[in-house]
């Protein structure tokens, strides 16, 4: 039995010894220490118990305890302490505790003493956002719906703060497209006088002049969390007024535990200072300025509107009008711009239209994107079958009227063109061969995590009804909106970049994961690497090297001529 994801315990460490509450190991720790706890774990993210005491004598100890209790338990590989939803969790219970833990704390620092406490902090906490006990993967079985269930379950609820070990090509690819996007919504929202009062909004609670003030300051930001992975430093000092002001809108002096981290989400800062910064999660930071100033401009719109905290008419205006008819619109526009691409008619009608729809020669990739929110219960349930009924409801099937969504309209667009009844491609000619790619479009990163594509995949194989010869109909491939900006100018460049990447990954969904190995360590691991491969989200596929990192330095440039 391998378990997918070992994080220590402190009975695993300290069997002998009676534990006590967190929030008691905290109390023995220095006010400096706490401090600068925040945030710094999320900058250094290689710390382990083999390298967490700057006591040599502590760290052997705990090195020597770790090693007798992977032994005695078979356990082959490196287990972890520190991981990134543990490390937000003692920042969140640090700052929940503020007037005890920092305020008040008159203790002096000892660093030995401090990181002892600190280590058992983050032991109890693994025991509470270690998942289910059940969740095992049996090394002699191949059994791949149900490793991609455990997989989904256990990455649900942290999937927007980090899906790889290494996330720095996440922390870049966020970056880039949240100026980009940012950007397009002030875009958007400039182009009609009625939306005033919503630039007016963002200006006020950023505390900015003006909409191209608060666009730099974001911008700024931005620069600072590529500074903070680059020099592993997680504090950086300001002296300017404005950019103050920007900074302290983001910081609260009452901060609650929640689930889903919902206070650091809105909040994603700490001042130690009155010039000196903690930035407590970089994704919590960039993810302000994208996914949570929604609920911004929503509290907004149903102000002046006269509505009700529970109307959804902001999502409906948010979510079509700009997320889809805008954002995705010129992206996808920007990416198959070529004359040559057919697109879908434009037509008078009430049937579903694709959202998007490009036919080049004999291949036909349908799009249907879907901009949607997860309950955080849902999120941070770690249940299988709560997760997969959520996302057949938003993906697959209304649960309130019984019509196809998502998922379900792209069945419906093949089921018509299988028919020769597809009305928005007139030059489709029946008994001709096509190759038809059905892509899920998303917002943002949220679903892209190992074993979501593979599940949706089944469930649009199972409700796709189709034999026709002249159709070759390949598995759906389910993408961010975000891996199409961040890649926009590779994949525009040459017509073939796009499809090759579709083709790669669906030829990897379709592997076999059969394994082979000399020992039973070899098995396991070319066991698991085949596993990883088959089931890795679409944004895996594509290279670092494909992104120009020109791009980069000329979206924010316009900050250093500013300096000069």
């Amino acid at each position: 039995m391998t378990r997918v994801v070992l994080r220590l315990e402190f009975n695993h460490i300290f069997p002998e010894e009676e534990k006590k509450d967190i929030i008691e190991y905290l109390k023995l720790i220095s006010k400096f220490s706490l401090e600068n706890i925040i945030g710094f774990f999320n900058s250094n993210p290689t710390i382990n118990f083999n390298n967490f005491f700057s006591n040599p004598v502590t760290g052997n100890e705990i090195f020597q305890r770790v090693k007798k209790y992977c032994i005695q338990n078979n356990i082959y590989s490196t287990p972890e302490v520190v991981s990134t939803e543990a490390s937000i969790k003692i920042s969140e219970i640090i700052l929940a505790n503020k007037d005890i833990l920092i305020t008040n704390n008159s203790i002096n620092e000892d660093p030995d003493r401090d990181e002892i406490n600190l280590f058992k902090a983050f032991l109890l906490i693994n025991e509470t956002i270690n998942k289910s006990d059940s969740l095992f993967l049996e090394s002699s079985t191949e059994n791949i719906d149900k490793i991609s269930e455990i997989m989904i379950a256990l990455k649900f609820s942290t999937s927007d703060i980090g899906v790889y070990e290494n996330i720095d090509i996440e922390l870049l690819k966020l970056a880039y497209v949240t100026s980009y996007k940012f950007e397009s919504l002030i875009h958007f929202l400039k182009e009609k006088d009625e939306n005033k009062y919503l630039i007016d909004e963002l200006c006020s609670f950023f505390k900015q002049n003006s909409i191209d003030e608060l666009k730099k300051q974001v911008d700024y930001l931005v620069v600072q969390i590529q500074l903070f992975r680059q020099t592993k430093s997680f504090k950086f000092k300001v002296n300017e007024p404005e950019t103050i002001a920007f900074l302290d809108s983001l910081i609260s002096e009452q901060i609650e535990e929640d689930l889903d981290f919902l206070h650091l989400r809105n909040y994603p800062l700490y001042k130690m200072d009155s010039e000196t910064y903690t930035i407590i999660n970089a994704f919590f930071v960039l993810d302000k300025f994208t996914k949570s100033i929604k609920f911004l401009l929503k509290e907004c719109f149903n102000k002046k509107n006269g509505l009700k905290p529970s109307d959804r008419t902001f999502f409906n205006f948010y979510n079509k009008d700009f997320s889809e008819n805008y954002l995705m619109k010129n992206v996808l526009n920007n990416i198959f711009s070529k004359k040559y691409f057919i697109k879908h008619e434009v037509l008078d009608t009430n049937e579903s239209e694709p959202d998007y729809y490009i036919r080049h020669n004999k291949d036909i990739y349908l799009f249907e994107y879907k901009d949607v929110l997860i309950a955080k219960e849902v999120k941070t349930s770690s249940d299988i079958n709560k997760i997969a009924k959520t996302l057949k409801g938003k993906f697959l099937i209304n649960p309130n009227n019984g019509k196809r969504i998502g998922i379900g309209q792209i069945i419906t667009h093949i089921e018509a063109i299988s028919d020769n009844n597809f009305i928005y491609d007139k030059n489709i000619t029946n008994n001709k061969f096509y190759n038809i790619y059905p892509i899920l479009l998303l917002s943002d990163r949220t679903l892209e995590i190992p074993g979501i594509n593979y599940m949706l995949n089944k469930w649009f194989s199972e409700n796709l009804k189709i034999e026709n010869k002249y159709l070759n109909i390949r598995k759906l491939t389910v993408i961010d909106l975000d891996t199409l900006i961040f890649f926009e100018l590779y994949l525009k460049n040459k017509d073939k970049n796009f499809k090759k990447l579709l083709d790669e990954h669906i030829s990897k969904m379709s592997m076999s994961i059969k394994s082979y190995g000399k020992s039973k360590l070899e098995y396991e691991a070319n066991l698991l690497k085949k596993i990883t491969q088959k089931l890795a989200p679409f944004s895996s596929r594509f290279q670092t090297g494909m992104f120009n990192q020109k791009l980069f330095i000329e979206r924010f440039m316009h900050l250093v001529k500013e300096k000069k």
